[in-house]
Formats: C-alpha cells, structure tokens, sequence
C-alpha cells in the first residue's frame, strides 16, 4: 500500500489511489514547536504563516489561485513537533501543484511589510484562542500538566514573544530547519511511481542540507496534583482534567487509544453516556490522547452550568476509577476495536487520510505500521492491559484540573478536597 524511498536527501512516501480523480500531497517538516527557542516561542507557526504570503516566482495571491482556484484545497499547521503544507487536488494538476508546495518551501520572500501583517494576524489569532473558554481552559491545563518544559506552552507563541520576532529570525529558522534530512513528502494519488520520483528530483535537486541536532529535554515528574481556577463572566464553565499519558513509542500506545474510545471519544463512550445522557448535566463531553515522542497526555473535557460542576467532577472521577477496578466487558472492548479500526479504514478510503496515516508513523517511529499491523495490535490488547493502564495513567495523585468560568475562588480547593475523598 505504502512504499518508502529516498529522493535526494528526502524521504518520499507514495501510496497509489487508483480510480481517484483527486490527490493528495504533503510536505513534512521534523520541526515543531517545543523545538524552539523560549525567547521566540510561536516562530515555527509564524514561518508557517509567512509560507503562505509569496515567493520568488508567486505572490500569495497567485499560490492560492493556483490551487484553490482550480478546485484544490490547501493547508498548513504546525504541532509542537511537525510542520506540515498540504493540498488536495485534482490529479491532472500534480505538476501545478508540487510547483507551488515546493516554491514555498524553498523560496520564500519574508517581505517586511507582509512580515508585520502576518504578524498582526497572528496577535489576533492569539486573542481569538483566549476569548474561547474551552481553548482557554485547554492551556492552563497544559501549563500545569507540563510545568516549565516547552510542553507547557502554546504554539501559537504568546504577545510578547510574537511581537519580538524579526525578519532575520524567520529567515534563519526555514534555513536551519527546513531541510532534505528533515523533509518527508507523501504523495496519494493515481499516478505511476516513477513519475511521480521524476517530478519530485526536479524539485530537489541541489537543495542544500546542514542538519541542525536538537536537543529533546524530557519533562520533569509530576510530584503533586495541581488545580487552577480561572473566573471569566461567562454563562457556560469548563472544567478540564489531565494526566500524564505515554509517548507514541510506548508499547502500550494502542492499549491507550482503546481507553480513549472507551472514556470519551464517541457518543457510545462512558462519560457521554454518564454525564450528558444519563444526567443531562452537559451538551458535550469528550477525551484526548496526544503523544509525544517521550511523553504524552489523557484529557477529559466538558463545558456546563457552574452549579453542575460538583456532581459532573464527582462522576468522572468515579467512571475513571471504574476501570481500573473492574474489567471491561468482552462486548465493550470489542465495539472500541471496531471503532479505531473502522475510523482507520474510512481514513484509508479517502486521499488526505490515506496522505496522513503513513506519515504519523513514518515520523514517529522511522517505519509504516500496514493495517495488518495495526489491526494484529489492536486486537491483541486484552482487558487487563487495559485495567493496568488504566491504573497507571490515571494517577489521582498527580491529577491536574483547570476550571474557567464565573466561578468562586475557592473552587480549587473543593475540587481537591473531592479528589481526596472519591479517589
């Protein structure tokens, strides 16, 4: 399905789609956000920004026409350790479309006056994100969970540090970076592979590469549960809980993923069922697992009347300590199988999943995990590893809550008074 080679120093994945009329490319880049330096924290998403405002051969309207126009999408993010430029496109179009991804990549301009334009757009979309309670509460769950690690921070960078971002530290950043030894390229479409390296050999031949090392600090223990409380005059709170996960080279990074599905991933999940349909004490409640290549998270979220906010704390604590005193049903494990394994399959069926899926694993650990693995994987996890872990991650000791909203101050201490006494 996949196949791996190396193009001049870059890595290229290739999966062919045959009978798709539409493709999908991306770019990759080993280059996050916790990479940074402090003192120019949101840097890897503002060069991101920047990408998008003119080269060389294209101003930024004419990167946009050339896609958009013609009936693509394009895209970027940037992560705490992957950036990433991506399209989707009609497949007559690859030739148009690697031109633009390629031209942005190598041959930005970082005008000075697109440079503190972008950076406006960027102050805004810093207020933006801190005007969302949920994303509000998210953060300073982050800073707690992560302490004074890189971890801890937005990517977005905060005001201060985006403000004192130049042009030279931009332009220094995509040179030291965005490198062939760092570039992985993956390419979904109904093409022929040789072509497809043609095109691609064209496009890197005589790039440069210097690789820069960095430095991967691994976060300090968590020694004690924290909570923050934040009061905004907001009509709905959001309360967020979090415990340290486990990296993406876990061996138990599957058995992880199946405690996400059964907790709070879908409508079918323990704390839906619990909090929101049993109790009506919410409209939405969910869970997260991010991995990192040392560390990770777990993460319950919900937002809801402040006055519910003592029964709803009360009743995730009790469904987390449910499973790791009492085995899963065979019935309810097997339905979280099928759900990671048929949200993989529908990604599979469609050209930006089949695009992602290979290099989530390509990056994090050097090789592709086929579906056949995958699958093995999944369905080799038994209940007890799932009790086990669940035992492990939900550590109440070392629990972090945040909590925004109109609320008291002294919501921090009955929170863990409640954690004292229900775990």
């Amino acid at each position: 399905m996949f196949t791996v080679s190396k193009i001049n120093g870059v890595t290229l994945i290739f999966s062919p789609m045959r009978g798709f009329s539409t493709a999908a490319i991306g770019i990759f880049f080993k280059i996050g956000a916790r990479d940074e330096n402090k003192n120019l924290k949101g840097i890897a998403h503002f060069t991101e920004h920047m990408l998008f405002k003119g080269t060389k051969k294209c101003s930024y309207r004419s990167i946009k026409r050339e896609i958009e126009g013609r009936g693509g999408m394009l895209n970027g993010y940037t992560s705490q350790e992957v950036t990433v430029y991506y399209a989707q496109f009609l497949k007559k179009n690859i030739g148009i479309t690697l031109d633009v991804l390629f031209d942005m990549v190598a041959n930005p301009l970082f005008e000075r006056k697109e440079v503190e334009k972008e950076r406006n757009v960027i102050l805004e979309e810093i207020k933006m994100y801190n005007d969302l309670p949920s994303f509000r509460a998210l953060s300073l769950l982050d800073r707690i969970l992560w302490g004074n690690h890189p971890l801890a921070n937005d990517v977005i960078g905060t005001v201060d540090t985006v403000k004192s971002i130049k042009r030279f530290n931009l332009k220094k950043f995509k040179e030291e970076y965005y490198l062939p030894s760092r570039m992985v390229i993956c390419c979904v479409g109904n093409f022929t592979q040789d072509r497809l390296r043609d095109l691609i050999a064209k496009k890197t031949k005589g790039m440069s590469d210097k690789p820069v090392s960095l430095e991967s600090v691994f976060p300090s223990s968590l020694r004690q549960k924290k909570v923050i409380v934040e009061n905004k005059g907001l009509d709905q709170t959001h309360l967020c809980l979090g415990f340290r996960g486990i990296s993406y080279r876990s061996k138990y990074k599957f058995a992880i993923e199946l405690i996400h599905v059964l907790m709070g991933a879908n409508m079918s999940s323990r704390l839906f069922e619990e909090i929101r349909e049993k109790r009506g004490l919410c409209y939405d409640i969910s869970a997260d697992v991010k991995k990192y290549r040392d560390v990770g998270t777990f993460i319950i979220h919900t937002g809801l009347d402040k006055k519910n906010i003592d029964v709803a704390f009360k009743c995730i604590i009790r469904e987390l300590r449910k499973v790791q005193e009492k085995l899963v049903s065979f019935k309810e494990l097997e339905r979280a199988k099928d759900y990671i394994l048929g949200q993989v399959v529908m990604g599979l069926e469609r050209p930006q999943g089949r695009l992602f899926y290979p290099v989530d694993f390509y990056m994090a650990l050097g090789r592709i995990c086929s579906f056949d693995e995958l699958k093995k994987a999944i369905i080799g996890v038994d209940r007890e590893a799932i009790r086990q872990l669940a035992k492990k991650v939900f550590d109440f000791k070392r629990i972090c809550v945040t909590c925004v909203g109109d609320i008291h101050k002294d919501l921090g201490s009955h929170l863990e008074k409640i954690v004292d006494k229900e775990a």
